[in-house]
């Protein structure tokens, strides 16, 4: 699919704007009609998903795989052997009717292994945590010349299910962010919600911010929307191709809108008890990414396209947590057990959740970091180091195989032996799981048809259930 020139005309429909959620990054609120222009719908040149959405859990910092999914007994052995090496504590064991391995860390987890598609194989091109970040997401290592996420491509091929609720949601702030498409057009934007952590003290602030406007009845509102909206018609009529003026016009009519569906779906209070033990939401260490969660979940069932839930930073009285999470240089086995406490139950929880509910098979959840950990530190027996050679990530859901591991790594997880699976191909093979073709899928820019994969990238059919 390629589209030359932003193609979106102004619509009879168009008359309406809202003052009193401006404060949202609310560019990507379009309605679905909007994705049917000749030249922007991706779908028509593809073919069937497996997957409708996508719930992308982010584990900011790269996991040590060595601790979690990928066990290597040989450097207990070399711990006892050089100065350098971490040695590896926790024990592993088989799981379900699939057998899968999964350490003694993440037990909720591992009671659904037979739902998971474990990778073992991951690759990436740096080991530097803002360029990894940047590459897993965008497919680019180098930030001086942004472009758009994996979320914003998915938005620019799909388009928006959801009348009343952006298309794209991170549950968290991440870098690189969702909220600025680049050069793809402005109707693919993100929204970001601040994290929790960042408020000041003793100041509790709404999971998304000016959602309602306190001064103006819903009445007022309307009156005012109409009113603005005339002035937007009129300020248009000599610019039919501006992108960016369509989609902050249309913006307003889904914001309006917001204030009920937004209102409702970031509410958690009126979910069941039960729900909110198993999500571990009155646990001080598992509450802030069970509410996450259930935030995800709540979404998704609003036919929200893409959601990305980054991680969940202890507090600053476990100081261990570093500014990239589970950047476990130094004492990798002291915080790696306190993040997957944080992280298990919550994740365990929507897998069950969304199974219970039948959504499972159409939702296609991501799992993993920027890269994983060497066997060993620079600082001695105490870490790990970054190490994009060959880490682990799961999927589960949304038309992959479950109960498999794919791919190996070398005896201290220093490299893939076998099946890699690079940051391009997993890039491919989600949006092919969705539907879409990744060397289709472009947009012309800079004066050439840029992809999210560039000129590589391989589905791995192999992952597929």
């Amino acid at each position: 699919m390629q589209a030359t020139e932003p193609l979106i005309t102004r619509r009879t429909a168009l008359g309406h704007a809202v003052n009193g959620v401006g404060a949202l990054t609310l560019t990507s609120l379009l309605q679905k009609d909007l994705f049917a222009q000749p030249g922007i719908d991706a779908r028509a040149a593809q073919f069937a998903p497996r997957a409708k959405r996508v719930i992308y859990l982010w584990m900011s910092g790269g996991p040590s795989q060595i601790d979690t999914f990928d066990p290597k007994p040989d450097i207990n052995k070399l711990a006892n052997e050089k100065p350098n090496v971490t040695e590896a504590p926790f024990k592993f064991r088989e799981h379900g009717q699939s057998g899968t391995v999964v350490s003694e860390l993440l037990p909720h987890i591992a009671e659904h292994v037979d739902d998971l598609c474990v990778i073992r194989s991951m690759q990436g091109d740096t080991n530097t945590h803002e360029h990894a970040q940047t590459f897993t997401f965008t497919g680019v290592a180098q930030n001086k010349s942004p472009v758009p996420t994996l979320g914003n491509w998915v938005v620019y091929g799909l388009g928006c299910e959801s009348k009343n609720l952006p298309a794209l949601v991170s549950l968290g702030e991440m870098n690189p962010s969702p909220a600025e498409p680049y050069f793809l057009p402005a109707w693919t934007a993100g929204v970001m919600l601040r994290n929790k952590d960042k408020q000041k003290p003793g100041q509790e602030e709404p999971v998304v911010p000016n959602l309602n406007n306190t001064w103006l009845t819903r009445e007022q509102q309307r009156r005012q929307l109409d009113l603005i909206q005339r002035l937007n018609r009129a300020h248009l009529q000599n610019r039919t191709t501006d992108d960016r003026l369509n989609a902050r016009i249309d913006s307003f009519e889904r914001a309006f809108r917001m204030q009920v569906e937004a209102a409702d779906a970031f509410d958690i209070s009126g979910e069941t008890e039960t729900t909110k033990a198993a999500y571990g939401l009155g646990q001080a260490e598992t509450a802030e990414y069970a509410e996450r969660c259930m935030i995800a979940r709540r979404l998704a069932e609003r036919d929200v396209r893409f959601i990305v839930v980054p991680f969940s930073r202890p507090p600053k009285s476990q100081a261990l947590a570093r500014m990239f999470g589970w950047d476990s240089h130094e004492q990798n086995n002291e915080l790696t057990p306190i993040l997957c406490k944080r992280h298990d139950q919550p994740i365990a929880a929507l897998l069950a959740d969304l199974k219970q509910r039948g959504m499972l098979e159409d939702t296609l959840v991501v799992w993993g970091g920027e890269f994983g950990r060497t066997a060993g530190s620079r600082v001695g027996k105490r870490g790990r180091e970054h190490n994009c050679k060959g880490y682990t990530m799961f999927l589960s859901g949304g038309g992959v195989k479950g109960g498999y591991t794919h791919g190996e790594t070398g005896p201290t997880a220093n490299g893939v032996v076998r099946d890699k699976v690079h940051v391009h191909d997993l890039n491919a093979t989600i949006l092919h799981l969705l539907g879409l073709d990744h060397e289709k899928l472009t947009y012309r820019a800079g004066g050439k048809h840029v992809r999210l994969t560039d000129v590589y990238g391989n589905v791995v059919t192999e992952l597929f259930a």
